[in-house]
């Protein structure tokens, strides 16, 4: 299926708790014209820790290198998780452009963790990123016992609302979007996808791909939000 653009973000390649495969089934289920990754793509907090990668995830990203030799243009904005390439943007590798963010048919894209203030004390985004790993694993363990409520979630819930509430994090952004003279904002960051398009500043999350596996489809001058069938 044929759309303008496919907008993405949190896929934590690297993690355990990565939904590659369902990521791949939507990546070959659309021909964008553009992709925008809105940051941690790549979880490079846990590969510093531990190395994990199957042949799921190097699908993934033979399957978007795919899209970027076929003309389709990759947005790549940098994130927290994978905030190594912050260092070398803006950079261009062929159809790849990676960026801190960027202003996008007058929408702010930026991944968000620049505006939470719990995540600029590194050392405890550290320690909630290995414990929402640790909690996903012991939530997969549970599910195949038989129990049927998420402990990841419950988790995510209580830890990202309470960030959200003290940082304020998408007043933030929608500021950051308004001081930049845009329409709105498109982010990731908090695991909580959201299409509010009623508010003064639109405000866009993609969501991730650990448990939501959600994503945004713009089309004629549309955004949708959908997720993993």
């Amino acid at each position: 299926m044929k759309v303008d653009a496919l907008i993405i973000s949190d896929v934590h390649l690297g993690s355990k708790g990565c939904n590659a495969n369902k990521l791949l089934e939507v990546l070959k289920e659309y021909e964008p014209k553009e992709l925008i990754i809105v940051g941690d793509f790549i979880d490079g907090w846990l590969l510093k820790k531990r190395f994990y990668w199957p042949q799921s995830h190097t699908n993934v990203i033979r399957k978007i290198l795919s899209y970027s030799k076929r003309g389709i243009k990759v947005h790549y904005i940098a994130g927290n998780h994978d905030e190594y390439l912050r260092n070398y943007a803006p950079l261009k590798l062929g159809g790849i452009e990676i960026k801190n963010d960027m202003i996008w048919n007058n929408y702010y894209v930026t991944h968000g963790d620049l505006y939470d203030g719990v995540v600029q004390l590194k050392w405890l985004g550290y320690l909630g990123s290995w414990g929402y790993e640790l909690a996903i694993w012991i939530d997969r363990t549970l599910k195949r016992m038989g129990y049927k409520k998420s402990l990841s979630a419950y988790l995510k819930l209580k830890v990202k609302e309470a960030v959200k509430f003290i940082t304020h994090f998408e007043k933030q952004l929608e500021y950051q979007a308004y001081r930049r003279s845009c329409k709105g904002v498109i982010c990731g960051h908090i695991h909580t996808p959201a299409l509010e398009l009623e508010r003064e500043i639109h405000y866009i999350n993609s969501g991730d791909w650990i448990e939501n596996n959600s994503y945004i489809l713009y089309n004629e001058g549309k955004f949708t939000l959908r997720k993993h069938k």
